[in-house]
């Protein structure tokens, strides 16, 4: 029960809490640099959302140490193939002018400047893929960290 909750916890703050804080870093960005239009500072590709989720898998690993937390990326990768086939479900070629079903699912979740909508399938969906992604791989290198510390204080004697 302890360990499901654990998992919980990491794939809430994978891919719930560095999309926020993302966000916020984001609107404090976006407000120093003007109108400038860049894909790095935008859903979903911006290192602002990746690189705070990988922040705080290392960080939140460190002091929970979790080896079920580097797995979360499977919860991501599942949740963006949802998003998918929602849009399956929602495709329309009126609504792209005539655009192909893989192309209507491109657009909703990966393409930069030519999505389709209001690109919120890059933001509920590709965003916290990519967190979740992030996120394990921050946990998975404070694991490594971790084990190597504890190496080292076992040949030092501690």
């Amino acid at each position: 029960m302890k360990k499901g909750l654990a998992f919980a916890v990491h794939v809430f703050v994978a891919m719930v809490v560095s999309t926020v804080l993302g966000g916020l870093l984001l609107i404090v960005l976006t407000s120093r640099l003007g109108k400038l239009k860049n894909p790095w500072f935008d859903v979903p590709y911006s290192p602002l959302f990746w690189g705070s989720a990988f922040l705080l898998g290392l960080l939140l690993n460190r002091v929970m140490w979790s080896p079920s937390a580097k797995w979360v990326w499977i919860v991501g990768v599942f949740w963006l193939i949802l998003v998918a086939v929602g849009d399956i479900n929602a495709y329309d070629p009126r609504w792209c002018d005539g655009c192909s079903l893989l192309q209507f699912i491109w657009y909703s979740t990966f393409s930069y400047r030519n999505c389709t909508g209001e690109c919120l399938g890059q933001l509920i969906g590709t965003t916290p893929m990519l967190n979740s992604i992030a996120y394990s791989a921050g946990a998975a290198l404070a694991l490594r960290s971790r084990r190597a510390d504890k190496v080292n204080r076992v040949a030092a004697g501690l």
